[in-house]
């Protein structure tokens, strides 16, 4: 019986010590992880909501699935689809752990011709065939943006742009 006591004894005195651990020691194990989440670059869908992208098609929007292809890229994308083919539009903000020089290169290499944006990120630059590109250090943001009937995908795609691309 007194074997039983001193064991019952010891465990509660271990379960006391574990209760009162160091907090110092736990606060540390826990700052590198939350840290790292302070400074996680944003995402793409952490650029373009589903509110930017309403005001930038003038309608209700859905989001739309994506996995970012075979590539993994990071999109966000947002749409819509009217009872008519034509009547669809999509807007999207594809992040790329790129800068922008060496995608304005690839670009040029493909036939494009950049317009540089004054205002935006770091560098900026619009084609009508590879949409808005917004640079900041070592990223790039490529914006997207079309609808049936659309007059200005440049002038939305900018002002896209302007709203959002503070947030990465």
């Amino acid at each position: 019986m007194a074997r039983f006591r001193r064991f019952e004894a010891l465990l509660l005195l271990c379960l006391a010590l574990t209760a009162c651990g160091d907090s110092a020691s736990s606060d540390a194990a826990t700052k590198p992880v939350e840290a790292a989440a302070k400074t996680a670059a944003p995402r793409a869908c952490d650029v373009l909501t589903s509110a930017d992208a309403e005001k930038a098609l003038g309608r209700a929007v859905q989001r739309l699935p994506n996995d970012g292809g075979p590539a993994g890229l990071d999109i966000c994308q947002y749409g819509y689809q009217g009872e008519r083919i034509a009547d669809a539009g999509n807007v999207s903000v594809t992040l790329q752990p790129v800068d922008i020089a060496s995608l304005r290169k690839g670009v040029v290499d493909a036939g494009g011709t950049p317009e540089p944006v004054v205002g935006l990120g770091d560098s900026a630059f619009w084609t009508a065939d590879y949409g808005l590109y917004v640079g900041k250090g070592n990223r790039t943001a490529i914006y997207l943006l079309g609808a049936g009937g659309m007059a200005d995908a440049k002038a939305r795609s900018i002002e896209l742009a302007r709203a959002t691309s503070g947030r990465f």
